[in-house]
């Protein structure tokens, strides 16, 4: 407890100092925040969205740098790697996201990158030079953003090549863990309408499990990224802007341990743990809800090897002062090799880790958008056009079922796809002028046409534990379908003043079917499942008081599934699964956003988010024990959990925010947490949980520092994450099969312990 009071004065203090000496009441105000939730450039105020916005500087005072690095930092948003794969993100707003990642079904939450939608989870914990901004959008986004995003949408938007002068930036971060970052950038201008950037950034860190069997260490962070910009502005009215990103992640999975063993349970003997010791019980230290630091690993840990390239093209032709045309291209192209290991320091009868796949992906996407944006006194409107097609193979030659004995090139798993999207959109704001100007009516639909193909070559002798053949037969099998939706959507907001106003909404959104890349059933591929449709009703409010001090922002909500995908076990390991469409589910809940200019340097912020969820009739009712509903069902009597996974109750976070001018530069410090409650990890019990966490940290700086006349500035800045070293997990899962044999209770993934450093950067403008 010492040892944590010391890291939270260490860091807290200067703030707090500073705080208490401040006694000017300077005419404080928030500052306005713009962000393009809706196609356009708006002030986050007058946007009927539940949003929350992050500004370079709020990204810089939270160590912000990827898509994972958000995580906890919004209430009702969930944002953690799959278990057992570094790279792999899952998202989840207000309950919805993807439970189980695969190449054969799509996220629930849409991720943008500079209006590119990115369609596949794999590869997506990619590090970004030069944010901009990053816009959280809760609730589902079916008019503007398509056929995934029931859950919501997550904008990341980088900063433009700038042709108004040269920028030069050297940002140097080292920190406990062996961890460095360096980011090299260059802006240089052309002839004052184009500019071209180049961005480069190395990071490394060590694992901070060690492997005292064979391979790498756990949860090693190996990265880089290189960007170019080229940006044109053609006249007055329009401007071309491309960029190229290429990304390399060769992390190591993290650690997923066993979290209680029982050496007489039946069959238990199969269990076969590499450690370095025992405890008193003969019970191997893997088996404990501690979070370890060394583990032996079974099999060799390998790095993983992801290449990302992506392409964007983005054009804009403003006609007049009411028309603008927009083009929006996108390429990406993902090769990625991952470990993907559970409960890796364990294996039946000696032989392989309980679940070790080994799988490479390649994935390659087409993306194009065409938009067009009106504005007039009374009417506001964007229509569009989208066309997504994607391609994508993955091949498993790992131990992906059981304890098979794999012999060399022998493959086990192999599934290909081809998706193809194409949707049009509208949204038309009218602003009634004989309502006085107070009344804003909007009126949004898309209509989306999806074809979904995949083909599976399981081309393998499946064991069940034990080594006993399960007489699953290989197959090959193709599936091919279409969906389509019409989705709707209403919002009215009034203007109570010129700083708040009220909104209701309605809005419709759905996700499409698909199969499952892990069905061990040729029937169940070639049936799949169907689509999933949400309805949410929301009322919210949004202000500016006290002469913009005060910024209060709040929603309530209520949303209905029908025909919620999820993925069940269905063959005889864990690993063996197929998705089944539930009815139906219910979720409720609330945000609240507060900001308070406290004094002209002192701002604090609370953010708080209640989810209550909850399933109609459960699974084993909705297939009605029908034999013919799955082949191969084996859930015997497992019944749906209360509420659904990775949805807490509870989420809050809270931050303050000190700045004031020094002789010698600015000095900026911060000081925040995170708190969430207990929620379980998946629907079918039994399930794991992720338990109760608070999370500190905080950044104290001192920037502006001038080197003299135009040589440029330097930054300091003392950072620390989860300084009160916190044990928490970020994954939890509980299989049936393993409880079936009474051995392993379950398997958690841990997040980062403490981590702490200094940044210096320097930046001529």
């Amino acid at each position: 407890m010492k040892n944590r009071n010391m890291w939270f004065i260490f860091f807290s203090s200067p703030a707090v100092l500073f705080g208490a000496a401040e006694t000017a009441y300077a005419a404080p105000a928030l500052e306005e925040v713009f962000v393009t939730a809706e196609k356009r450039v708006e002030s986050l105020q007058d946007v009927p969205i539940s949003i929350v916005a992050f500004n370079q500087a709020a990204l810089e005072n939270l160590g912000i740098s990827d898509i994972k690095d958000l995580a906890a930092q919004v209430p009702n948003v969930q944002i953690g790697e799959f278990t057992g794969s570094s790279t792999t993100v899952r998202l989840f707003i207000r309950g919805v996201g993807q439970g189980d990642v695969q190449v054969t079904q799509d996220p629930s939450v849409a991720l943008y990158m500079d209006g590119v939608y990115i369609g596949s989870s794999v590869g997506t914990a990619f590090e970004t030079a030069d944010l901009e901004r990053i816009e959280v959008l809760r609730g589902p986004q079916g008019t503007l953003y398509g056929r995934n995003a029931t859950g919501g949408a997550i904008n990341i938007i980088t900063r433009e090549a700038d042709p108004s002068g040269l920028r030069i930036k050297q940002i140097f971060n080292v920190g406990n863990l062996g961890l460095f970052r360096s980011t090299s950038l260059i802006n240089v201008p052309i002839m004052g309408v184009a500019a071209v950037k180049l961005a480069y950034t190395s990071y490394d860190r060590d694992g901070w499990v060690d492997n005292i069997g064979n391979g790498d260490n756990f949860a090693i962070e190996d990265r880089e990224t290189f960007t170019t910009d080229f940006h044109w502005d053609i006249g007055d009215t329009q401007a071309l802007n491309y960029r190229y990103s290429q990304n390399s992640i060769k992390d190591t999975s993290r650690l997923s341990q066993a979290l209680a063993f029982d050496p007489n349970a039946p069959l238990a003997s199969l269990i076969v743990f590499q450690n370095p010791q025992v405890d008193a019980n003969g019970i191997p230290v893997e088996a404990t809800d501690k979070r370890l630091d060394k583990a032996t690993a079974f099999d060799e840990q390998q790095k993983g090897d992801v290449q990302i390239h992506a392409h964007t093209l983005n054009y804009e032709w403003q006609f007049n002062e009411m028309m603008t045309f927009k083009s929006i291209t996108g390429y990406r192209d993902v090769n990625a090799f991952t470990q993907n290991s559970q409960v890796p320091t364990a294996s039946l009868l000696g032989i392989y880790s309980i679940t070790n796949g080994l799988p490479d992906t390649s994935f390659n996407q087409f993306t194009q958008e065409f938009q067009l944006l009106g504005d007039s006194d009374t009417i506001n409107w964007v229509g569009g056009l989208f066309y997504y097609e994607d391609e994508s193979e993955e091949t498993n030659n790992g131990n992906s079922s059981g304890s098979e004995a794999i012999p060399a090139g022998v493959l086990i798993d192999y599934t290909s796809t081809k998706n193809k999207s194409l949707a049009a959109f509208g949204q038309m704001t009218w602003t009634p002028p004989h309502l006085g100007g107070s009344w804003h009516f909007t009126f949004g639909a898309r209509y989306s046409d999806d074809n979904r193909k995949a083909f599976r070559d399981n081309n393998r002798i499946s064991y069940g534990f034990g080594g006993v053949p399960n007489g699953i037969p290989s197959f090959q099998a193709n599936y091919d379908k279409d969906f389509s939706k019409f989705n709707p959507a209403f919002t009215v907001d009034y203007d109570l003043n010129d700083f708040s106003n009220v909104y209701a909404k309605v809005v419709t959104a759905y996700k499409s079917g698909g199969t499952s890349q892990r069905s061990t059933s040729l029937i169940n591929f070639q049936r799949g499942f169907d689509e999933e449709d949400l309805t949410s009703y929301e009322v919210g409010y949004k202000g500016d008081l006290a002469d913009s001090r005060v910024r209060v922002n709040a929603a309530v909500f209520y949303m209905q599934y029908d025909g919620y995908q999820q993925s069940v076990s269905t063959g005889n390991t864990p690993g063996e699964r197929d998705f089944v469409n539930i009815d139906s589910a219910d979720i409720y809940g609330l945000e609240f956003d507060l900001s308070v200019a406290v004094t002209e340097r002192l701002i604090g912020s609370f953010n708080y988010g209640y989810l209550n969820s909850s399933f109609g009739p459960n699974l084993i009712s909705y297939l009605g024990l029908d034999a013919n509903a799955l082949d191969g069902l084996s859930l015997r009597t497992d019944e749906l959990t209360d509420d659904l996974a990775l949805a807490p109750s509870h989420s809050a976070t809270v931050s303050l925010d000190y700045t004031r001018s020094v002789s010698y530069g600015v000095f900026s410090a911060n000081i925040n947490s995170q708190y969430q409650s207990k929620t379980n990890s998946g629907i079918i019990n039994p399930t794991g949980y992720l338990d109760t966490r608070t999370l500190l940290g905080a950044t104290t700086s001192l920037s502006e520092i001038e080197l003299g006349s135009g040589y440029g500035y330097l930054k300091v800045m003392l950072w620390g994450k989860n300084l009160t070293d916190e044990e928490y997990t970020i994954g939890s899962i509980r299989q049936g099969a393993f409880d079936d044999l009474g051995f392993i209770g379950g398997v958690a993934t841990f997040g980062d312990p403490r981590t702490y450093g200094i940044a210096l950067e320097y930046e001529f403008l």
